[in-house]
């Protein structure tokens, strides 16, 4: 029997992060104990091996961040780990046999070191752009400095399909984004083959490639569910919204199912002051740190603001939250869950308890 869990989604993990770069993590952590299920974590780190970081280093520190906070999990995935292979190369074959991955001639544009590779006329959600320059009316390489030229090769492209589903998605205004982008690019063809041996192996069937970073991490929802997990909620990114919906996309095709998709709003610093006091977090007691991230926890829009006052507020008041009492154990419904996450009711409890005594109420289940 599958194992329900909540899932972020796949992130790539910096060795002293940033607040930001926790909270989905955290997120998703409170929603599995406000639900009574499982908690994983996805980490994206092929792409890191791309300039040479050190990656080891980067998941340790990320790792010790995440337990600093709090954040309980049942399992690390990595998209990595050898494990992966067998059911990459299955899903690739499954969706080539479906019709959606193809084999065609395309005209690509490419540098020396291949860290540039898309094709040529391609849409604008390529990350690639951000790999390139242009130099003395030249596109140059960031990573080798080399030019980028026009090819012409035989690749692998994934047909993006119109399907028939209801997605599942918090907030409606991130709904509304997923199904505008379902409207755009239905029928698009994305470059998913490469020829840098730093992306994933694989055996087509006919001939070995080098599967897209990318598209690969975008698997690990059927791969998840090979491993014996359920993931009932996916918690995505504002930044990355396409990779949400291509990710939701190749779980349907795959096993025609899907998680809930929950997109909390991004958490930026107004300027380097608020950067430096939220840097020093790991000192922070684990409650204070954790109710601050609550705090700063928002489905009704795009972008919350930390904001250090709030982190001396709680820091005054964390006395009066009755950390001993046994709070309900009932499994809440997602949309429960994702009520109670509401930053604005958890600083109304801190602005309140100011003057009222303890503090005890069911929002903080999960958060404690």
């Amino acid at each position: 029997m599958l194992r329900s869990v909540s899932v972020s989604i796949p992130i790539t993990p910096r060795g002293t992060p940033k607040l930001g770069l926790l909270l989905i993590p955290f997120i998703a952590d409170v929603l599995s104990k406000k639900m009574g299920i499982d908690n994983v974590l996805a980490l994206n780190v092929i792409g890191s091996k791309l300039y040479g970081d050190d990656v080891e280093s980067h998941v340790a520190g990320y790792l010790r961040a995440s337990h600093a906070l709090g954040i309980k999990l049942s399992h690390i995935w990595r998209d990595d780990q050898k494990e992966n292979i067998y059911w990459t190369n299955l899903f690739f074959q499954q969706l080539m046999a479906d019709g959606y991955i193809v084999r065609d001639r395309q005209i690509l544009s490419r540098c020396p070191c291949r860290a540039v590779e898309t094709l040529a006329i391609a849409e604008n959600f390529s990350t690639t752009r951000k790999l390139y320059a242009r130099v003395d009316d030249i596109d140059r390489c960031k990573v080798c400095g080399g030019p980028v030229r026009s090819e012409e090769d035989i690749v692998y492209l994934f047909e993006i399909p119109a399907v028939p589903v209801i997605w599942h998605i918090t907030p409606s205004f991130s709904k509304t984004e997923i199904v505008n982008l379902e409207k755009r690019f239905a029928g698009t063809r994305i470059l998913i083959s490469k020829t840098r041996s730093s992306a994933i192996p694989l055996w087509t069937g006919k001939e070995h490639i080098f599967l897209d970073v990318d598209f690969g991490w975008q698997l690990f929802l059927p791969i998840l569910r090979r491993f014996g997990y359920q993931p009932l909620v996916l918690v995505g990114s504002q930044k990355n919204l396409f990779g949400s919906y291509l990710t939701l996309l190749l779980s349907y095709l795959i096993d025609k199912t899907m998680p809930e998709l929950v997109v909390p709003g991004y958490c930026i610093t107004k300027d380097k002051v608020d950067e430096q006091a939220l840097s020093v977090f790991s000192e922070w007691d684990k409650v204070v740190t954790r109710m601050f991230m609550g705090c700063h926890c928002t489905f009704r829009k795009k972008e919350m603001v930390f904001s250090p006052s709030l982190l001396r507020l709680i820091e005054r008041v964390i006395g009066q939250v009755d950390q001993s009492i046994q709070y309900s154990s009932r499994q809440l419904p997602l949309c429960d869950a994702i009520s109670e996450c509401e930053g604005h009711i958890i600083r109304r409890l801190f602005v309140s308890g100011k003057s009222r005594g303890r503090i005890a109420d069911d929002v903080l289940r999960g958060l404690l």
